[in-house]
């Protein structure tokens, strides 16, 4: 429970599992806007039953919930209280800020065609509206690329009980195969699946998650590709929907859709799916020195092959130029980098390879639509 020196602050309960970096993140931005606002934050853990009762007992004046079920959004009825769900729960509720799906669903997409791939699919949970619309926009994304999707729900999120007909699925797909999971706990529970098929990761199968959590990604082998959530953002964002809810001011807004900010590709993801060894080669050539000042020539000449030859056998394999495909990366890396480093512009144009701030900052433009300061302060709200 959090206090400040306010005589009479707002109690606002906030309905956030701990248990997993999404709550914990979101958690933060909401106790970072109450710290700013001085509210007195009541932390209510709980789930179900037990959450409503305590929720009762607090009485609190708004509530910040990430995944609100019906039960709570009732008593927030009953006490009057304006509830602010962070995510799409099964439950309508008038206020709330989540991830835009359609920018997930381009995204992956984007992301694991690039990888040269022309079969994928989307592991899901049963019966969860997040997974449906994810899961939709993935499909509508592949399906403007010409591609089709296969798709697997259960109604288990994680773990690895009834894992035979995730196995039995996997093994019936077309490989190599680009797999888009509803988020990282569903990740870790695929490439758990492929262990136990035999399957190779990425080499067969390469898995996508949603929700870049540090630690999953830490104990995954091979670490777990993912969409970034900014997570904080929303928890954050929230707050101040919630503030404006409490004190009878008008919402643009309800319903806020916050942007993904960006693709950290790690192992899961690691491969081009060509024949051409030469390709596969200048690709994991550019992921392991994109941040470092090289251009085309230097890639050729580590490889031992003329410029002329790498860019015809890569324009072949792929239909884009070793030049688009560094541009590209550095552009991915320089997205992240600009929503979660605190490191100035200049820095991260070194980072990512740059010379000059002036280079790095043409470039994003010419890429994005806009300036490297501007999407910074778009993704962090």
């Amino acid at each position: 429970m959090m206090t400040t020196g306010n005589s009479n602050p707002k109690r606002v309960a906030v309905c956030i599992d701990t248990r997993d970096g999404a709550g914990r993140r979101r958690l933060s931005g909401a106790a970072k806007y109450a710290q700013q606002h001085k509210w007195r934050m009541m932390l209510v853990r709980r789930r179900g039953k037990e959450a409503v009762r305590e929720v009762m007992r607090l009485r609190p004046l708004g509530i910040i919930a990430y995944i609100a079920d019906q039960m709570l959004a009732d008593a927030a009825g009953h006490l009057r209280a304006p509830l602010v769900d962070t995510a799409i729960s099964e439950v309508k509720v008038p206020l709330s800020v989540s991830l835009d799906n359609c920018e997930v669903g381009r995204l992956a997409a984007e992301s694991l065609i690039r990888l040269g791939l022309k079969h994928f699919a989307y592991c899901g949970v049963r019966g969860k509206l997040a997974s449906a619309e994810r899961q939709r926009e993935f499909t509508r994304h592949l399906k403007a690329g010409g591609f089709t999707l296969a798709s697997f729900s259960q109604n288990i999120a994680e773990g690895e009980s009834r894992m035979r007909a995730l196995t039995t699925w996997l093994e019936s797909l077309p490989k190599p195969l680009g797999i888009l999971t509803f988020d990282d706990k569903l990740g870790e529970r695929v490439l758990t699946a492929c262990h136990w098929s035999g399957l190779a990761v990425p080499e067969q199968v390469a898995v996508l998650g949603v929700g870049n959590d540090d630690l999953i990604s830490r104990l995954t082998w091979p670490p777990l590709s993912s969409i970034d959530v900014p997570a904080e953002r929303i928890g954050f964002e929230a707050g101040g929907i919630l503030s404006c809810a409490m004190n009878g001011i008008a919402i643009e807004q309800p319903q806020r859709k916050i942007l993904p900010s960006g693709v950290t590709m790690r192992g899961s993801t690691a491969l081009l799916a060509v024949e051409d060894p030469l390709v596969r080669a200048s690709a994991r050539y550019i992921r392991e020195h994109a941040g470092q000042a090289i251009g085309v020539e230097h890639i050729a000449l580590a490889l031992n092959v003329s410029r002329r030859t790498l860019d015809r056998r890569f324009i072949k394999a792929v239909g884009r130029s070793v030049h688009e495909e560094l541009a590209s990366t550095r552009m991915l890396n320089a997205r992240v980098l600009l929503s979660e480093s605190p490191e100035t512009v200049a820095k991260i144009a070194t980072a990512c390879g740059f010379l000059t701030a002036a280079s790095f900052s043409r470039a994003f433009h010419r890429q994005t639509g806009c300036w490297p300061v501007e999407y910074r302060n778009r993704m962090r709200g």
